[in-house]
């Protein structure tokens, strides 16, 4: 390694190391051979957020494979894919897109709208799709993770690892290079609008060339990231970074202390041990990141059907941490209600809960509870009802970052034209 490398590497390193403290699990690797380079807690549950969208454009792959699904087939927007919280594109519903635009504007502008649109049009249903992604993640090993929809938007069931994400990675790139240009395309074309790459790596590093960003308020700031030097590609993993800007340096140090170490014997990612699901609960990034309460409480009209109770407590923290828990074990995972934290009339505090259930579904649910010693009744409609006539909706949080936790909101320059000669 030239000594100008090695000099900036340490001041890179200098640099970084406070920061570096601040991050979730991290881990570097070979995406070629799934060799281990470096790693911290690889194995340690984490909220996704749109690195989900690897999995999301790993099925589509395999479909535009098979001759299931076509680049240039268009499919349509539908009500709930359009109504996806930014970041989206935006297209009317009714209206269609090519399986093309809807891939770039999911890898690059990391649209949540078009990974319902793809979702819909590859399985007929978000539940189908989501049965696919996690079948998908069976079968790859990728044993410490569970989807619930194709962007990432947060579910407490919503959960994977730094090391299953870097299986997935290593996957894509192994069986669709064909379909690498998606992860580096510098911008997405709509209009006259140039709406820039999510990852500003590409920008920052010129030796990156991928993949894709992550943020929920729950995650922090998350990043899959590759590079290559000399013919070497390498690829990190960053989860609950404190910022975008954190995020890229995180990767950069690593990928570039990657970069100068001599090939050697490593561990596999294989061989790296998953936390067993619902034995830890993943770390809660929103007082960091997001400036706000950790807890986003349930708005009272949403409530409805069946549901179950975990508990009354008195406070939002508490009724969070014990859904969490019982959201993350097998009686909960596969659970096709809405969790989330109530507030109890007349000051009677929160409640840990899970409604839009029918009556079947919530008894068997509470039995399963009741068999692992664990606190579960069953509520029906009309106490929701209740409820909903007593407790006024929570003003909503304030936005303070932009929705895919990078600091280029702007659309990208657009890149200047060539003066044309004149005949």
């Amino acid at each position: 390694m030239p000594i100008l490398r090695r000099v900036l590497l340490l001041v890179l390193l200098v640099a970084l190391a406070p920061a570096a403290f601040a991050a979730g699990p991290t881990l570097l690797f070979d995406p070629a051979t799934q060799e281990v380079i470096s790693q911290d807690r690889a194995g340690e549950p984490w909220y996704p957020a749109s690195i989900t969208k690897l999995m999301t454009a790993y099925i589509i792959f395999q479909k535009l494979k098979s001759g299931e699904l076509k680049l240039d087939q268009r499919i349509p927007v539908s009500e709930l894919a359009h109504s996806q919280p930014p970041s989206k594109i935006g297209v009317p519903v009714g209206q269609t897109v090519s399986v093309d635009f809807a891939l770039q504007a999911l890898l690059v502008y990391s649209a949540n709208d078009m990974a319902y649109v793809l979702a819909e049009g590859a399985a007929g249903s978000i539940p189908a799709f989501a049965a696919q992604m996690n079948a998908q993640a069976h079968k790859l090993g990728m044993t410490g993770s569970h989807f619930v929809n194709p962007n990432g938007l947060f579910d407490h069931r919503h959960v994977t690892t730094a090391r299953d994400i870097a299986i997935l990675a290593s996957t894509i790139l192994r069986e669709f290079p064909e379909y690498d240009h998606y992860f580096s395309q510098p911008f997405l074309p709509i209009g006259k609008r140039h709406l820039a790459n999510r990852n500003s790596l590409l920008r920052q590093m010129k030796e990156a060339d991928g993949m894709k960003t992550g943020f929920v308020c729950s995650s922090g700031f998350n990043l899959v990231a590759t590079a290559t030097h000399d013919g070497r590609r390498l690829a990190a993993v960053i989860f609950g970074a404190n910022s975008g800007k954190h995020r890229v340096d995180l990767a950069e140090m690593l990928l570039t202390d990657g970069f100068s170490r001599p090939a050697a014997p490593r561990p596999l990612l294989q061989s790296i041990p998953n936390e067993k699901t619902g034995s830890i609960v993943p770390t809660d990034m929103t007082t960091l990141v997001c400036k706000q309460k950790p807890v986003t409480l349930a708005l009272s009209r949403s409530l409805g059907g069946w549901g179950i109770s975990f508990g009354n407590y008195e406070n939002s923290a508490t009724a969070d941490m014990a859904l969490r828990g019982r959201m993350l074990s097998q009686s909960g995972m596969d659970l096709p209600g809405t969790p989330g934290v109530i507030r109890l009339p007349e000051n009677r505090g929160f409640a840990a809960a899970m409604w839009n259930l029918d009556k079947p579904t919530s008894d068997a649910a509470c039995a399963r509870y009741h068999a692992e010693k664990a606190p579960c009744e069953v509520i029906p409609p009309e106490t929701f009802a209740k409820i909903a006539a007593l407790v006024p909706d929570p003003a909503p949080p304030p936005i303070t970052v932009d929705p895919e936790g990078d600091e280029i909101a702007k659309p990208a320059k657009k890149p200047p034209t060539k003066n044309k000669k004149k005949n």
